[in-house]
């Protein structure tokens, strides 16, 4: 059976896994952690998306992600090859260094965000590395302890948590130590899962396993007269003679009983913009 393919759209957000080749471990000091970390904060300049959080174990490291005008692939393209060329370059060696294929959870909304902070987080003391997750060097958990702004972007999570900066630290600290170790979807996530969210989002991204359902692709695709201008609204393209396909596309998806926010994810929008196109007949 196939792979499936990546689901990618303007601001999505990804829980990445990338293992070493053979789950051989790729960070073997803190100069090879250093490296990907420098990596990661020339690509987030070049490309411009959101970190979250991240750890470095040795064998593999987590990313939680926000991309925005580049797709995740590209994005994991650029960090896998800098750090592969610095890793054979350094040991004067050839040959592959990660997994050939990350894993990539494509998460429905920020409302996950401080559940899979934690599980990242929270990775070097399930690995038995440390007692504490503070204690562990080489993960983003300081930065949102100490309000620090580097290469994670910390705003999105406490201004969510509270307006109060010092109440929203604690209420982080306090959570960390004390929340949910892995939530519910997370359990699975060396599993089958890639999408994680309502059964609504996960149907709308074609994630089920099963049901008589019409993925939100296909109500497009009904809605588009050929697989160009499908391809065009799925990549986010503004030009206007697409609008009454777009608005064709939310009519019969309203008509299968998806949200708002639900249809707009599909393709990229705000429920805002969906319920402004479906006004503006």
């Amino acid at each position: 059976m196939g792979r499936k393919p990546r689901i990618e759209y303007y601001g999505a957000i990804y829980h990445i896994v990338q293992m070493g080749n053979s789950r051989k471990p790729i960070f073997e000091g803190d100069g090879d952690k250093e490296a990907l970390l420098e990596i990661l904060s020339e690509t987030k300049t070049i490309y411009d998306f959101n970190i979250y959080a991240y750890v470095i174990m040795n064998d593999h490291y987590h990313l939680l992600i926000k991309t925005l005008n580049i797709p995740v692939s590209r994005i994991m393209h650029g960090i896998n090859a800098r750090y592969a060329r610095y890793y054979n370059y350094s040991r004067d060696r050839t040959g592959p260094v990660f997994d050939r294929r990350y894993r990539g959870i494509l998460v429905q909304d920020e409302s996950c965000l401080l559940t899979l902070i934690r599980y990242i987080h929270n990775d070097p003391v399930v690995a038995n590395i440390c007692d504490t997750m503070e204690g562990y060097q080489w993960s983003s958990d300081i930065f949102y302890r100490i309000n620090m702004e580097s290469i994670v972007d910390i705003e999105q999570l406490l201004d969510m948590l509270s307006e109060d900066r010092l109440k929203a630290i604690d209420i982080y600290i306090d959570f960390m130590a004390n929340g949910d170790r892995h939530g519910t979807d997370i359990e699975k996530l060396h599993k089958d899962i890639h999408v994680m969210g309502t059964d609504g989002f996960k149907r709308g991204m074609g994630a089920a396993k099963d049901g008589d359902y019409q993925s939100l692709d296909c109500i497009l695709k009904e809605a588009c007269p050929d697989e160009r201008d499908f391809k065009l609204i799925k990549s986010g393209s503004r030009r206007r003679y697409l609008t009454k396909y777009k608005r064709k596309y939310i009519e019969l998806a309203r008509n299968a009983e998806y949200s708002y926010g639900e249809i707009g994810a599909n393709i990229g929008i705000t429920k805002a913009a969906v319920s402004h196109l479906l006004k503006s007949k």
